[in-house]
């Protein structure tokens, strides 16, 4: 990113928040190998509505047991701390979207469903292509974090459409440039925030084209904010596509999205 637009976002988001306090402790605690599943559900259990967002992970179709999982920490065990990285990671970007007024909900739901369309599409090429299912959810969950920024900050701007021309019209820059530098900012892999940065490219490579394909296929279901659906994007062979393999990634987005609306 230049210099001088470097400047220009990094004004726009100085005084949004980091990383929730929580969520930075959990995610050091979580990079040393010696940490036990206690430790961490200590730090956790000060954030409710995270620990919550863990038990109910725990106790979904997906990991379903025979008996229900009532304690955070063996919540903890059963989900395995990759997942409950992503999860921290997760409620940071709801708490950051939440505060995008009206848009907030659909902003929301289109990222999560972004991010599930990720997870599942890497899930069914994995032998083929290489993506690693959770930094691809990751990837797609992040993807438009930057109009939630755009949102906080210039409200009024996607009362009407605005594309991502119309944001550099407006702006100086967009929600993909945007997003990237929060994610430098929040230290986030290098890899997510290259894919977030590109993933409006005229032809992105590996991550960022598995973003732009998911953001093309999950619109149909859960439309964004400040945009109107493009045409297919070219390039998605490479990674698997098939229109089997789209109704399989349409059914767990629109399954993990009911799932996600039922809950608190």
């Amino acid at each position: 990113m230049p210099e001088d637009l470097a400047e220009r976002v990094a004004k726009t988001i100085e005084d949004l928040p980091s990383l929730p306090s929580v969520a930075q402790q959990a995610l050091a605690m979580m990079a040393d190998p010696s940490t036990e599943p206690e430790e961490l559900e200590r730090v956790l259990s000060r954030d409710p509505g995270l620990a919550l967002r863990v038990l109910r992970l725990a106790n979904s179709a997906y990991y379903r047991r025979a008996r229900e999982v009532k304690t955070l920490s063996g919540a903890i065990v059963l989900l395995g701390f990759k997942t409950v990285h992503t999860l921290v990671l997760g409620s940071a970007v709801h708490r950051l979207l939440s505060r995008a007024g009206r848009v907030a909900e659909p902003l929301w739901l289109h990222c999560y469903g972004v991010g599930l369309a990720c997870r599942e599409w890497a899930r069914r090429v994995r032998r083929t292509v290489r993506f690693d299912p959770e930094e691809a959810f990751l990837a797609g969950l992040f993807h438009d974090v930057g109009k939630g920024v755009i949102a906080v900050r210039f409200p009024g701007l996607y009362d009407r459409h605005v594309d991502t021309e119309g944001e550099r019209e407006a702006l100086g820059f967009d929600h993909a440039e945007l997003g990237g530098l929060l994610l430098e900012r929040w230290e986030i892999p290098g890899s997510i925030g290259e894919a977030v940065t590109g993933h409006h490219e005229a032809s992105p490579r590996g991550l960022g084209l598995l973003v732009k394909g998911a953001d093309w296929l999950v619109e149909e279901i859960a439309p964004g904010v400040g945009r109107a659906p493009g045409p297919r994007p070219g390039g998605l062979e490479a990674l698997g596509a098939s229109e089997e393999l789209f109704e399989a990634v349409c059914e767990a987005v629109r399954s993990g999205l009911a799932e996600e609306g039922s809950g608190p």
